[in-house]
């Protein structure tokens, strides 16, 4: 290009072609005069066509303007002209890149004018679709590219159609109020805003909903979550987690129609003893539906020890290895017990019907008998399959008050005492820690509970638990059969002894225990100082209970191990990645809704202990609702471990499981 001074140059700028009139030159930097009345400074090898105006260039500024407005508008129209999908049709099978004069010839003619040259560049720009351009020329794309490149524009309108529709239905709700009578949602938005608040970044189209968040001014992720709480997507407090996991909460309709179809075993028969007249009792929670452990006790004459029974329903008679009632609670692993809600292993017709000891009904169980001195020494024992029928439902509060009352049940506590004494003896450590009860009403709000040590009752239910499950591993070794035994090797240090109510001396020494392990060699469960140890006492609960339980039948019948020790093996590794995520799902959700206790608590000081110095923060325990969290540790902060002090509570979001807090 020489000589540019006075000629007129075409170049691209944020996605627009540009005309200007070139008015001076400097080191290849060009000083033009564009259509909008402005001066720009251009680098020359930014120019894409330069040619000579048709009008003088020597007349005042306005009328310069004026004359290129023409000239725009006028090669604008002749662009119109140019059949740019004709023009690929006579050269895509060309190798070459083609000059823009060649394109325009085929347009116009032979010789086209600078108009004409403009006119083509211009309709080529608009187009974008048939040609690239390389180095000044244009090369015609092939025809797969050409279909790859339509394909794409299809999918680039719709994307924009979709987002625009979003956007615009987004920005025409109102700001209050519930969805009713509100415009319908544009198909698939509520859904993509779902899952962008379920996943995340992890969601599919994580990048179009953010887009459209974006572009309809919604705000953060809290308040888009809060519209779609509106607009009935979720409920106020949902549980995004469960969500995210992809956890089963409902049953199928072919589960629930296999649960409803199994019906309840007929009377007592060879295999079964007929316990039915014998007292047994069940002792829960005021809520609990899922009764599956009943007791009975008969004292000794003399007062010393007695046979204590224990009854857990017999799951595995209904519920047959490879049935589809079985591969789905193999698939949930385990009850899961939230604050606000339950999630069974089986469905309700038998967790809370057949296979529930509910008072009154007949059902078949797994009976485990136990001799027991006045020491809680076990001088005998025995297991059977038995049918009872329960004759008392107490709640835990209703049996405490009978204890002091009740002849049978005061023994009983007596002899579950000398149990309790006895693993004590064989090295059992006792670190109870506050339970705590949440209860959450239809409105959200919560109310935390804190029992500061199991009652007498509590207890005794646990012991005979232990005793049952103690019993039963025993029984699987005696006889040789493949069993998971609990295991648990004692801490590396001597743990310190102190009184019940010492919280931080046993807060600090459960940190000394060794993880629970489940192995197929038996083993010493030092906590509860017991060995050999499994679980088979909540077989409607815990999948792995149901395994224990077959096994031991299979024994009690006779027949061969239900099991091999490979098979036990395996079933662990498939089951517990399940039983470990409702751990975490319910740990978390216990978070949130001690977080939305505090959050209806936040003026208000709240109880605290000082735990450790962790360096750069102190860790704190919200002792009021056993809740760690931690402050900075700041040079003017000046505690000691086990201190009792008072916290402030400076911001709190259960939502984002945010807790910040000060000293008082």
């Amino acid at each position: 290009m020489s000589g540019p001074i006075g000629q007129l140059v075409e170049y691209i700028d944020k996605s627009r072609m540009i005309l200007g009139l070139v008015q001076d030159i400097k080191k290849n930097r060009l000083a033009l005069l564009i259509t909008t009345d402005r001066q720009v400074v251009l680098p020359q090898n930014r120019v894409l066509l330069m040619t000579q105006p048709e009008f003088g260039v020597n007349q005042a500024r306005d009328a310069l303007v004026r004359n290129l407005r023409e000239t725009l508008e006028s090669r604008n129209q002749l662009a119109e002209k140019v059949d740019v999908e004709e023009l690929w049709e006579l050269v895509y099978e060309e190798d070459n890149p083609l000059p823009l004069k060649d394109l325009a010839e085929l347009s116009f003619g032979p010789s086209p004018t600078s108009d004409q040259l403009s006119a083509t560049l211009r309709a080529l720009f608009e187009q974008r679709v048939h040609f690239r351009l390389s180095g000044g020329d244009f090369v015609p794309l092939s025809a797969k590219q050409l279909e790859l490149k339509l394909d794409q524009m299809e999918k680039e309108a719709l994307h924009k159609a979709e987002v625009d529709d979003a956007v615009d239905y987004l920005k025409s709700l109102p700001k209050t109020g519930s969805a009713e009578g509100w415009t319908p949602a544009p198909n698939g938005i509520l859904e993509l805003l779902r899952d962008f608040i379920v996943f995340e970044e992890e969601a599919g189209q994580a990048k179009k909903a953010k887009e459209i968040i974006a572009l309809a001014e919604i705000g953060g992720r809290r308040k888009l979550f809060n519209l779609l709480v509106r607009l009935g997507v979720f409920k106020k407090d949902e549980d995004l987690l469960i969500l995210k996991e992809g956890l089963p909460v409902e049953f199928s309709e072919d589960v629930l129609d296999n649960g409803r179809d199994l019906k309840p075993l007929a009377a007592p028969d060879n295999h079964r003893e007929d316990l039915t007249g014998l007292f047994t009792f069940t002792i829960d929670g005021a809520f609990t539906t899922d009764f599956d452990d009943a007791l009975s006790f008969e004292p000794n004459q003399d007062g010393s020890g007695g046979t204590l029974g224990v009854h857990i329903t017999d799951a595995q008679a209904l519920i047959k290895p490879g049935s589809l009632l079985d591969q789905e609670a193999k698939e949930r692993g385990s009850t899961i017990y939230l604050p606000e809600t339950r999630i069974p292993m089986m469905p309700p017709s038998l967790s809370e019907d057949l296979l529930s000891l509910r008072q009154g009904e007949l059902r078949p169980c797994v009976s485990t008998f136990a001799d027991l001195d006045a020491q809680g020494r076990v001088l005998s024992y025995r297991i059977c399959q038995s049918f009872i029928q329960v004759d008392k439902r107490l709640t835990y509060n209703e049996a405490d008050l009978l204890l002091e009352t009740d002849p049978r049940l005061k023994a009983m506590a007596r002899t579950c005492d000398a149990l309790r004494q006895q693993r004590a003896w064989d090295g059992a450590y006792f670190l109870p820690l506050p339970e705590l009860v949440i209860n959450v009403d239809e409105d959200g709000l919560v109310e935390v509970q804190r029992l500061d040590r199991d009652g007498p009752s509590r207890e005794m239910v646990a012991e005979t638990a232990i005793l049952a499950n103690q019993l039963g591993a025993r029984y699987l070794l005696e006889n040789k059969l493949p069993a998971l035994f609990r295991t648990q090797a004692p801490p590396k240090d001597p743990l310190e002894e102190g009184p019940v109510e010492d919280l931080f001396l046993h807060f600090r020494q459960r940190r000394l225990l060794n993880r629970m392990e489940i192995s197929t060699e038996p083993g010493m469960h030092s906590s509860l100082g017991v060995e050999p140890y499994t679980h088979s006492t909540s077989p409607i609960r815990r999948y792995l209970d149901l395994v224990m339980q077959r096994q031991i039948t299979s024994g009690l019948q006779g027949q061969g191990p239900a099991y091999s020790t490979d098979e036990l093996e395996n079933l662990v590794m498939q089951v517990m990645p399940a039983v470990r995520l409702g751990n975490k799902i319910r740990t978390a959700r216990q978070r949130y809704w001690l977080l939305r206790w505090l959050e209806q608590r936040r003026d208000q000081p709240i109880e605290a202990m000082a735990i450790e110095n962790q360096g750069r923060r102190w860790q704190i325990l919200l002792t009021r609702i056993m809740l760690l969290t931690s402050v900075p540790n700041t040079g003017n902060i000046q505690l000691n471990p086990g201190q009792e002090l008072t916290i402030n509570i400076e911001k709190v979001n259960a939502f984002e499981d945010i807790l910040r807090i000060s000293l008082n």
